[in-house]
């Protein structure tokens, strides 16, 4: 088992012991990490393919999707003509090789 996969189970079995313990004096609720469901539809086999590609990783599906689309997001944060310009082109050159 992994250690981030322990430390998970590790801190979920402190959260289910201390469930009906009131909360420390001071404490200050937040939700910093207040999310939205986003629904999306692939094909049968796609969903396969994740579905598998996040049993090698032992990861959830909804945690892999999760990953891309953030790194996609990411990718294009800081992005300028310059960047885009020389991405443009390696999709190119790609796109080139696949028909080759």
């Amino acid at each position: 088992m992994s250690d981030a996969k322990q430390l998970v189970e590790q801190i979920a079995a402190e959260a289910d012991a201390t469930i009906s313990d009131p909360m420390p004096e001071g404490t200050v609720w937040t939700r910093p990490g207040k999310t939205v469901t986003v629904a999306t539809r692939v094909s049968p086999e796609h969903l396969a393919a994740i579905e598998d590609l996040a049993g090698q990783l032992e990861v959830p599906v909804s945690a892999l999707v999760r990953g891309w689309i953030l790194a996609g997001l990411n990718a294009r944060q800081d992005e300028t003509v310059q960047s885009a310009i020389e991405r443009l082109s390696a999709d190119v050159q790609r796109l080139r090789e696949l028909v080759a």
